[in-house]
């Protein structure tokens, strides 16, 4: 069943937890990979004036921070921004980007104690990062390229050229090295069984996506669960409930319909914490499905 809870307001830094590797990572390491973290953002991060590409580099005052220079950057903020000049990193907060911005990869080996960045090449601006939970692959997409890169950002790969990988790019989940999902803007989802080589729609959900809806994806820690949910816009017009939550355990072959006694009809994020499923509306509370993994 579906309950509704009252939560306090989150902060604004968020903080991915890791999931919980199981059989169905096929991929799975002999070995934990280094504390790598990533973030990206635009003109919150001040230019490096290093080559492009790259997700780290040497240390230098404008590119590395820490938070005991939080007190000491902000001041310096403060007034650099009442004179026009650039803005400093704020933790948990990226300023809007600036019209001609470029986009900073930032990369901390000591779970956020530190940081250094280095400006992605101009032609890979993402708007999406993602990490391979069982191998070593980074991820960055826009809503028309999908790029990798193998050595933690320092080098991408062109943009894919894959078989099937069609339509404008809304959103990467990655179950493991092999197997991804790529959801769309008004378009049925894509998944690769072989690592981005080619791509294929997720048939068994194309009803969701008859008019033109653009719903979001989320996978559970344990990789075996996938849900995509969010609301058709259009719904309303034709008489129709647009909120939709559904669920498959099969790498998306098979679909089974959970939206239930749902009545918000403004679905925000999902956001899985363990086995349960938590969906985030825009003024309406936080609904959760205990259990959600099973």
């Amino acid at each position: 069943s579906v309950h509704s809870q009252v939560f306090k307001r989150p902060t604004l830094l968020k903080r991915t937890l890791p999931r919980r590797l199981s059989p169905h990572h096929a991929e799975k390491s002999e070995k934990p990979p280094p504390p790598l973290s990533f973030f990206f953002g635009g003109a919150a991060c001040p230019s490096a004036g290093g080559a492009a590409g790259g997700g780290g580099g040497a240390s230098s005052p404008d590119r590395d921070y820490s938070p005991e220079l939080d007190d000491e950057q902000e001041e310096a903020g403060e007034d650099e921004e009442a004179a026009g000049g650039p803005q400093l990193y704020s933790p948990g907060l990226l300023a809007p980007p600036r019209a001609g911005s470029v986009v900073h990869l930032m990369t901390s080996s000591d779970f956020g104690g530190s940081w250094s960045w280095a400006p992605l090449q101009p032609s890979l601006q993402p708007t999406g990062l993602e990490v391979d939970p069982t191998g070593n692959g980074l991820y960055a997409f826009n809503a028309d390229c999908l790029s990798v890169s193998s050595d933690q950002g320092r080098s991408w790969s062109p943009c894919s050229q894959a078989a099937g990988l069609t339509g404008r790019l809304h959103q990467l989940l990655v179950v493991n090295t092999r197997v991804m999902f790529l959801t769309r803007v008004g378009a049925v989802p894509l998944r690769t069984t072989d690592g981005g080589q080619s791509w294929h729609e997720l048939g068994g959900c194309a009803h969701l996506f008859k008019h033109g809806a653009t719903l979001d994806g989320s996978l559970s820690w344990s990789g075996r669960t996938l849900v995509l949910h969010g609301a058709d816009l259009g719904a309303i017009g034709r008489g129709e409930y647009g909120t939709a939550v559904w669920r498959s355990t099969n790498d998306g072959d098979d679909w089974t319909d959970e939206t239930g006694d749902l009545v918000t009809i403004s679905p925000g994020p999902g956001v899985w914490y363990e086995d349960d499923f938590y969906l985030v509306t825009r003024g309406e509370g936080v609904t959760v499905k205990r259990q959600f993994e099973r």
